[in-house]
């Protein structure tokens, strides 16, 4: 049986690092959620969306991350638990709320795929009733997946070490490919053709405005109104790129960086695969929120508004 090789300086700071992730983490998502749903002036089929994007993300600032430090600290204090309910209830929700934030991404990148490939009939397909069939289909998915990884996950026997947890190769390997590649690969092709067919949108109308047409300021106000709507999709579009390409990086990372690590010392194994693997799947949850802050001046502001209210609530107090 292994013995255990991290110190516990470095799971101490693995303890603090968690611990500032989850509020931050916490703190980022109920802010998208609170304005994106019950602040902003415009509910959309997409706030709707990226509030559940945000609501996935929370809980596992909620779920994940408590239960990591729970463990860690456990750890330190050389205190007994019981593994198979660690490793089922940590491996179970981490997986479950990845494909719910996989999911919602995709679900986002169609709505953006529709809204820029048929504008017109846009309106026609994209309803609430359509969004909330799909968001609530999405959570069925996570409650059944949860469910059943929490029968498929348990205590690696064969290391006998602690937070290590084990499930068959068909296990894994089906996570890999419904939760992880299969989305995303569906994800890059819809978002290249949004790229290729915003490219050559955004060519016309600048071809369009070096030439001078008379026709009416009514034409002219409704032609521009439809100019500054395709300019906020290819905004909103580039977000998610980039929330995507974050995606992507958090889950490819863990599986290229366990493979080069099989020659790597035992202290450095159980490093990576105790105290950091599962951390970029979590960081994934705490990074999306911002990344709408830097890109949307909305966001900044509610982010800004934060400490405002906060301010205002201990005036009342006092």
């Amino acid at each position: 049986m292994a013995t255990m090789q991290v110190s516990n300086i470095v799971l101490v700071f693995s303890v603090v690092f968690k611990f500032i992730a989850m509020i931050i983490g916490v703190l980022g998502n109920i802010t998208v959620i609170i304005y994106t749903i019950f602040s902003g002036k415009e509910k959309t089929a997409t706030s709707y969306l990226v509030g559940n994007l945000g609501l996935a993300d929370l809980l596992v600032c909620l779920t994940f991350y408590p239960i990591s430090i729970i463990e860690l600290i456990q750890i330190i204090l050389n205190i007994g638990n019981d593994q198979d309910l660690f490793c089922k209830l940590h491996r179970s929700t981490i997986w479950a709320l990845l494909f719910a934030s996989v999911a919602t991404l995709l679900a986002i990148t169609v709505d953006r795929y529709l809204y820029i490939i048929k504008p017109l009939k846009y309106p026609l397909i994209v309803t609430k009733r359509r969004v909330f069939l799909a968001i609530w289909g999405i959570w069925l998915a996570v409650c059944c997946l949860c469910t059943v990884l929490v029968f498929r996950f348990r205590r690696s026997v064969d290391s006998g070490l602690r937070s290590l947890c084990s499930a068959d190769e068909h296990t894994y390997l089906l996570l890999k490919i419904f939760v992880g590649y299969v989305p995303l690969i569906l994800i890059f092709i819809l978002n290249f053709q949004i790229f290729n067919v915003a490219r050559k949108q955004r060519k016309r109308i600048l071809a369009e405005a070096t030439v001078t047409i008379n026709i009416s300021s009514e034409m002219s106000s409704k032609r521009l109104i439809g100019i500054v709507r395709l300019l906020v999709g290819f905004k909103a579009a580039k977000t998610f790129a980039i929330v995507v390409a974050l995606l992507t990086f958090c889950v490819l990372t863990p599986t290229v960086v366990s493979k080069a690590i099989r020659s790597c010392t035992e202290p450095c194994r159980q490093m990576w695969f105790i105290v950091f693997q599962y951390d970029f799947y979590g960081m994934n949850s705490i990074v999306n929120a911002f990344i709408y802050g830097l890109r949307h001046i909305k966001y900044r502001k509610a982010y800004g508004n934060i400490p405002l209210k906060l301010l205002c609530c201990n005036k009342l107090t006092n």
